[in-house]
């Protein structure tokens, strides 16, 4: 049954995709440890760039200044010399500025390439004790993908069997009655039959309807596709 086959492929899918509990704690250790080194590879490549930045900034000061400076020598008044002083302290008090921030992050950089090779060099055995650790759980994952591909097909060539419009309501109803779209009818007396998902009791008239398979018939309370499987 279609239905069967495509629980089969969810289930083996999460099964794949879910970590079995005695390893989760192992692969969290290794997961932590590399994104800890993407980190510092990241926080040594905005120092570069934060440098990089400073560094045009600096030069731009410093023409700056130069150009102050020469300025100097051609003002008039003591009022035009006071404010270009000024300005000479302010571009000044900004190059020192921008230079106290550069030996911070040069002893930032420092301490993060001291980690990042620390690391660099950890990560190999690291990664060769997750691997090994998790060997078998690959075995089984690539089992299980083998698995859901051959029931993937099954449930390929299982569609090509069913009659479009049928197949289109058991789509529908497969999305919203996660997964469940086929019932089956349970009789819970001598004449008195069930949905087997919903436990609804059916109206005699389903149920005849049903043994006769005179057309689809739908739960009137789940409105899942019932099917009577005589003993």
């Amino acid at each position: 049954m279609l239905q069967e086959v495509l629980i089969e492929v969810h289930q083996k899918t999460e099964r794949r995709s879910r970590t079995p509990e005695h390893l989760a704690h192992i692969e969290a250790a290794y997961r932590e440890a590399r994104q800890q080194r993407e980190d510092t590879e990241k926080t040594l490549a905005r120092a570069a760039e934060r440098r990089k930045v400073l560094d045009g900034e600096i030069t731009d000061l410093n023409e700056k200044l130069k150009k102050y400076q020469g300025q100097l020598q051609t003002v008039k008044t003591n009022r035009e010399y006071g404010a270009l002083l000024n300005e000479i302290d302010v571009v000044k008090r900004d190059i020192r500025t921008r230079e106290d921030e550069i030996l911070a992050l040069e002893e930032a950089a420092t301490a993060a390439s001291a980690e990042l090779e620390r690391r660099n060099e950890a990560y190999p055995a690291e990664e060769a004790g997750y691997e090994e650790q998790m060997k078998e759980w690959r075995a089984e994952q690539a089992l299980l993908s083998e698995e859901i591909a051959r029931a993937e097909a099954k449930a390929k060539a299982l569609r090509k069997e069913v009659e479009p419009r049928l197949l289109s309501t058991f789509d529908r109803l497969s999305r919203v009655r996660a997964g469940i779209a086929v019932a089956k009818v349970d009789m819970v007396g001598p004449q008195t039959a069930a949905c087997s998902v919903c436990h609804v009791r059916l109206r005699p008239q389903l149920l005849s309807d049903l043994r006769l398979q005179r057309e689809t018939v739908t739960c009137e309370s789940c409105k899942r596709i019932l099917y009577w499987a005589a003993n």
